[in-house]
């Protein structure tokens, strides 16, 4: 599906906000827009890597699986932020696969077209070296904190990593918009299916935080910012 992009529509995204328009307008002609079905898959991990994308509406997951195709890591992705970090400039595939957890639009660009034109601009490059950055900061606490003998602890300390990484503000507290399961979350932090209903239902109880078709809507944020827990 393709529609035609305008520089207005290019400048929603922090990359490309401070691009001079004569530039951005040689590239608007590698600029696609598509949509998936939630489940749909936008591409596979050791595909070609092809494309690079943007993220405009609802929700991508990003997964690895290990060499007995079981899950090994996840990541989710929210509106506005680009996709994949991982290889850029220097793999010829993909290192995740990508799936639409909800109904999404994307905006694609041919890898090489958009390597030519980030490696020009130096305020992108220091851009995308700092978005690197972040993600390595977040993925560094992440592990550090999850790993840990306790289960409760490794369940709290992934519901506290999905708030800081995907919630958004709300008229009841703090929402994750992106659908998450007892499953789902089981799996994130290496943990029962059983130990995460548990600590749901308990934290549903004190009114810490509540589950709305499978959203997270935490009331008091607060409590996942305590040093022990």
């Amino acid at each position: 599906m393709r529609r035609k992009w305008t520089l207005e529509d290019l400048r929603r995204l922090p990359l490309f906000e401070t691009c001079p328009s004569r530039e951005l307008e040689q590239l608007l002609p590698y600029v696609y827009c598509r949509t998936y079905r939630k489940g749909q898959l936008l591409f596979m991990e050791g595909d070609p890597r092809e494309r690079v994308y943007f993220l405009m509406s609802g929700y991508v997951k990003l997964e690895r699986l290990n060499e007995n195709a079981t899950h090994q890591y996840a990541d989710y992705l929210k509106p506005k932020q680009f996709f994949p970090y991982n290889g850029l400039f220097s793999e010829p595939g993909y290192r995740h696969s990508a799936e639409a957890v909800t109904d999404i639009e994307v905006i694609y660009i041919p890898t090489d077209r958009f390597e030519q034109f980030v490696s020009r601009n130096a305020t992108m490059l220091l851009y995308v070296i700092g978005q690197m950055n972040r993600i390595l900061d977040l993925h560094e606490r992440r592990v550090q904190e999850i790993i840990t003998p306790s289960a409760s602890e490794r369940v709290i300390n992934t519901l506290h990593f999905l708030i800081e990484d995907l919630g958004e503000p709300d008229e009841k507290g703090v929402r994750v918009r992106c659908p998450f399961t007892a499953v789902e979350i089981s799996r994130l932090s290496g943990t029962s299916r059983e130990t995460v209903s548990s600590i749901l239902s308990k934290l549903r109880k004190e009114e810490i935080l509540q589950m709305e078709a499978h959203q997270l809507v935490i009331g008091h944020p607060e409590y996942f910012e305590q040093d022990s827990v």
